[in-house]
């Protein structure tokens, strides 16, 4: 079982419903499994490798690569991510006694499951020392590299926080300023495009640091990466293996600018920025083209909602994938799928009753100054409980349950203290409000505030998996009866 608490979280409310919702979840995350993908797409027969034989996960599109060993001199794992040890776990299983060494970051708490390749914690989504001497490492493994190595590199969503090797001039203190802005204003572009200029790994530098050798790229982000179809890409990614994509600073900077965050950025980034400091400029798209290198991209999200709406269909529903990639305010998303269920369960339209209606995607929270400890999937699914509960569209016969399929959803108590906790999601029905009274709990302040972790706990709705080993974005399934 993936959920960990699911007695509990099935003891009270609708025990029907609650037991299917959580059913389709596991399915789906099931259905993305990272170490059984890995060793679907590689394979090791006495000393030769096998990378392919999965169309669907060749990126570069370069086809299947068959490496003879006795030409290769070293083989090295490098990664970060908030779900990369099952695919470290995997090419430390398939490669053997060819491994020469390795290095992974993880996220605190995790729990350590490899024996040749080193694993150091780090913070996620605000970088610390941990973070920090973990890019340091794996930078070292990839410049010990040489034209007669091959190097593994395994990174996910989460590799900005934990590889987060400071640009000269630049702090840890600066890297949490900005962190802290993307959590404040519910965006991750502040990330993905400001600090990409800042990190001696992103934005594909990692790859600079591996040259001459020759690399084979295992990448997971929320959506399927650029199919690169003879070229280099120009979309860029969280990813640091990633190229680096088609924008620079010339024109970056005029847009950051424009941005409301532009003058609370830390002074030194500022500095570089009003400058037009070109040595932090992302490395052209043109120096990739030289390097031997390929990319896969083992699991998608879109085996995950799958896997959610086979698993619905199992258990005798309609199963119906509402969207796959949805990007949205947890909020908003929840008040318009809410009502898209009561028009299931009042008028059978569009889908008749059974039926699971499954999402997928990336939601987000602008805390603006509030100072909760949530997630955005806790925060969707207290936010459409309180609806399930009260007023026009209050029902018994709706259970709504939301994951981050990687297993930590939001900080946790990163950014409130106390004993660490992170939960992966929630799951709510009816029952929310007045179990909420109960408990003395008041649900619209607490959403108020965006503080959504603490309220789904003490109310035995808040679901724990642990770390799942993979990193897709949210899997969520309203269940109506």
């Amino acid at each position: 079982m993936i959920i960990k608490n699911r007695e509990e979280l099935i003891s009270h409310g609708n025990r029907e419903g609650r037991a299917l919702a959580l059913d389709i979840l596991e399915g789906g995350l099931a259905a993305s499994d990272p170490y059984a993908n890995t060793c679907k797409l590689i394979r090791r027969v006495g000393n030769r490798l096998y990378v392919g034989g999965q169309p669907a996960m060749d990126v570069s599109g370069y086809g299947d690569e068959v490496i003879d060993l006795d030409q290769v001199e070293n083989v090295y794992v490098i990664g970060a991510g908030k779900a990369v040890q099952f695919q470290a776990l995997a090419l430390e299983d398939i490669l053997g006694d060819r491994l020469t060494a390795g290095a992974i970051t993880v996220k605190h708490g995790e729990e350590h499951l490899l024996k040749r390749i080193e694993v150091t914690e780090g913070a996620h989504p605000v970088p610390d020392e941990g973070s920090v001497s973990g890019a340091a490492k794996l930078v070292d493994i990839a410049r010990r590299a040489t034209a007669r190595d091959l190097v593994f590199t395994v990174f996910s969503d989460g590799a900005s926080s934990l590889s987060p090797l400071p640009a000269p001039g630049i702090t840890l203190d600066d890297l949490h300023t900005l962190y802290r802005l993307a959590i404040k204003y519910g965006s991750q572009s502040i990330i993905i495009r400001p600090m990409s200029y800042f990190s001696q790994v992103g934005r594909g530098r990692i790859m600079r640091h591996i040259q001459p050798a020759r690399s084979i790229n295992l990448i997971m982000q929320v959506g399927l990466f650029e199919r690169w179809h003879g070229r280099i890409p120009t979309s860029s990614s969280f990813v640091p293996s990633w190229p680096s994509g088609a924008a620079h600073m010339r024109e970056d900077v005029p847009a950051f600018r424009a941005q409301p965050w532009y003058s609370e950025l830390p002074a030194a980034m500022r500095d570089v920025f009003d400058r037009m400091d070109l040595s932090y400029d992302a490395p052209p798209l043109e120096e990739f083209a030289h390097m031997r290198m390929s990319f896969w991209q083992p699991i998608d999200l879109y085996q995950m909602v799958e896997g959610a709406r086979a698993r619905a269909e199992e258990l005798g529903l309609k199963g119906m994938v509402m969207c796959s990639h949805l990007t949205a305010v947890s909020s908003e998303a929840a008040n318009v799928l809410a009502q898209v269920a009561w028009e299931c369960e009042k008028y059978g339209r569009p889908f008749a009753p059974p039926v699971a209606m499954i999402t997928g995607g990336h939601l987000e929270v602008p805390v603006g100054n509030a100072t909760g400890v949530g997630g955005r999937n806790q925060e969707f699914a207290l936010a459409w409980g309180a609806m399930l509960a009260a007023g026009r569209i209050a029902s018994q016969r709706v259970v709504v349950a939301a994951v981050d399929s990687d297993g930590t959803d939001g900080p946790g108590t990163q950014l409130a203290g106390g004993e660490p906790l992170c939960m992966a999601g929630g799951v709510v029905d009816g029952s929310l409000l007045d179990e909420a009274r109960e408990a003395g709990i008041d649900i619209r302040a607490e959403l108020a505030n965006h503080n959504a972790t603490m309220p789904l706990v003490r109310l035995k709705s808040a679901i724990f998996t642990g770390n799942t080993g993979t990193c897709l974005g949210d899997l969520r399934v309203a269940v109506v009866l």
